[in-house]
């Protein structure tokens, strides 16, 4: 009985986080007061064009004042990343350091999603050192007190454009936007100067907020009736799409949070089948008991209790004990599913308060499990023989036997088919883990500092970690390589052939420190920061890029084996490794290579402290490539 109790227990714990996770992934960009009315732009290409949604200032404003029907538009810029930023203090103590994502808007944005304000208003960011923050953020830096007017500091003077002073001040407050929505809680800023009137440079998203829905095939229209570029081929016509289909319909996206409808219908699937699997067990092991009960059962029949009375004492033990089971699931959901999205296995966690009509239902469904396990049972017990339930051994009843045999075979195999599904996702991800990426990611750690800290520090920190044992030499770069899907890119045409890759910019030691060899040509040299050489990836070769080809931004002077640094979801893309002139740009990313053999852990806390050496007033965060991956 216990182990029944447990596994009914387990059984509707599950079914409620699966089904959190379904209704998450169901209700994507459904709950922003102006949904129905959203749009995103896209131009109309094949829907696996990188540049589809990804649109140069100039012609996204275009697109924005195209109609009357359109109520309001904004543009956003989704490579911002996170940013350090520190709060000084007014008593004495060091400020205080959090790091947030940043993203550059029109005000506009905040009326396109139906954004309500705690404090301050959508006018504040004409401003460009204002700020608006999430109600989390405010009550995180402030408790309960106001964060209008913070100063938040940080050292990144050129990642927001001109004009900010190295400073923001803090002069409204946004209510959060829900969990699943493509908008997050950043810190929004006026997008200023920033590539303003450009046609060439595609770094942002557009959002339209049309007056009505049934005017979007007029906005497309109108747009691409008027539209009037020599480069066609880059600024296409346009389409919109309903910001609620951006979630399944974008599907493996490197920019937008998506997911796979297939993949939500296999949840709802298992939710309902471990249900049923706790279910079959309990009926079994009701059923089970008969022989057991069906002596004092029949007793009680001779002296006189009613055949519908025991029937429904019966069915009330099993309703009695599957709402326990049901109680005991909601005592742990809560723990159970926030140690699930700590760890990112689900994205929401059960919320009572938010999931009252999930926790209705599923009482529902547990009362109507008691009655089902309980309803044979208490039927077959009921109509034997008394004389023959007295004095036979029921247990070889033939068709309590072929009951029980039934559930036992449906349990069975559900169980085997979710044991194989599970063992297969296993093996899935340890592919995954383990796959060949053509660099040494175990002998490297790799750091995110600030420009400032490039600019003026860099040398230092070189010196600083080369003289630890652990550490044998360092690189810097300006991105996070084989940390994500989405880099600088830039497009050049071989032999007719239009090759697309990704562009990492870099020192000219970063493929020694990588341990990326290069297999053909040569490598850089000091002397190529003021040449535009590039050297390319195996995949680039394959599309027809040969060394000493020009690029558009650069002579390939070498080519790398295969080398992989986006989702194995996705082909291996070429890559482009170009060293810029000094002073012409700072690399945000600190690439340190260990020795072989040593512990990497205790590595890594030597080389944190050189980092707080350098500066005791910034978060710093060393990783390995087991967690970057």
């Amino acid at each position: 009985m216990t182990i029944n109790f447990i596994g009914l227990s387990l059984a509707f714990t599950a079914f409620l986080i699966l089904t959190v996770q379904a209704g998450y992934e169901l209700g994507f960009d459904r709950s922003h007061p102006t949904s129905g009315r959203i749009y995103r732009v896209d131009k109309a290409v094949d829907k696996d064009d990188v540049f589809r949604n990804i649109l140069p200032r100039g012609y996204a404003d275009d697109i924005i004042r195209c109609s009357p029907h359109i109520q309001a538009g904004t543009v956003t810029c989704p490579y911002l990343g996170e940013m350090m930023f520190n709060v000084e203090k007014g008593d004495g103590h060091l400020p205080e350091m959090f790091k947030s994502k940043v993203n550059v808007v029109y005000p506009e944005m905040f009326e396109v999603f139906g954004v309500d304000f705690v404090e301050g208003g959508a006018e504040v960011l004409e401003d460009l050192t204002s700020a608006a923050i999430p109600q989390s953020l405010a009550k995180k830096l402030c408790g309960n007190e106001s964060a209008i007017g913070t100063a938040l500091s940080h050292k990144d003077e050129y990642r927001l454009g001109a004009g900010r002073d190295n400073g923001l001040v803090v002069r409204a407050v946004y209510k959060d936007f829900p969990e699943n929505s493509q908008m997050s809680n950043d810190i929004y800023v006026n997008i200023g100067k920033l590539m303003e009137g450009s046609y060439g440079g595609a770094n942002f998203n557009c959002y339209l907020l049309l007056d009505s829905s049934e005017n979007k095939a007029l906005v497309e229209q109108e747009f691409n009736d008027n539209m009037d570029y020599d480069d066609t081929d880059w600024l296409t016509a346009i389409e919109l799409t309903p910001i609620e289909d951006i979630y399944f319909e974008d599907a493996g996206s490197a920019i937008y949070r998506t997911g796979s409808r297939r993949q939500m219908w296999m949840l709802i699937c298992i939710s309902i089948i471990v249900l049923l699997v706790g279910g079959i067990n309990y009926t079994t092991f009701f059923t089970a008991l008969s022989p057991m009960r069906a002596k004092s059962i029949n007793t009680r029949k001779i002296l006189g209790s009613g055949v519908s009375a025991l029937r429904a004492g019966l069915i009330m033990e099993s309703v009695l004990f599957s709402c326990a089971a049901f109680a005991m699931a909601l005592c742990i959901v809560v723990p159970v599913s926030s140690a699930l999205a700590s760890e990112g296995v689900v994205d929401m966690p059960f919320r009572f308060a938010q999931q009252i009509p999930l926790t209705a239902v599923s009482a529902v469904i547990a009362v109507l499990t008691g009655i089902m396990a309980g309803l044979f049972p208490s039927i077959y017990v009921t109509s034997m023989p008394p004389a023959y339930a007295l004095k036979g051994d029921i247990q070889y009843s033939l068709s309590g036997k072929h009951f029980r045999s039934l559930m036992m075979i449906v349990q069975y195999a559900v169980a085997f088919v979710l044991i194989v599904f599970v063992i297969s996702l296993y093996r899935q991800n340890k592919y995954m883990m383990n796959s060949e990426t053509g660099f040494e990611k175990d002998k490297i750690a790799v750091v995110e500092i600030s420009q400032k800290h490039y600019k003026e520090k860099s040398e230092w920190l070189r010196q600083s970690l080369t003289s630890l044992a652990e550490v044998e030499d360092v690189s810097f770069a300006m991105e996070c390589v084989g940390g994500s899907d989405i880099y600088s890119t830039s497009t050049f045409t071989s032999e007719g052939n239009e090759i697309r890759t990704f562009v990492i910019y870099c020192c000219p030691d970063f493929l020694e420190v990588m341990g990326i060899p290069v297999v053909e040509g040569r490598g850089f040299t000091e002397s190529d920061k003021s040449k535009g050489c590039v050297i390319m990836n195996k995949a680039a070769a394959d599309r027809g890029a040969v060394i000493g080809m020009g690029t558009g931004f650069g002579e390939i002077i070498g080519m790398t084996g295969e080398v992989r640094i986006n989702s194995l979801r996705n082909d291996i893309s070429p890559v482009c490794y170009q060293v810029l002139p000094d002073g012409y740009a700072t690399f945000n990313y600190a690439y340190i290579r260990l020795l072989d053999g040593v512990d990497r852990l205790h590595a890594v806390e030597k080389i944190n402290g050189v980092l707080r050496e350098m500066d005791p007033e910034y978060l710093f965060e060393t990783r390995l490539y087991d967690s970057i991956m």
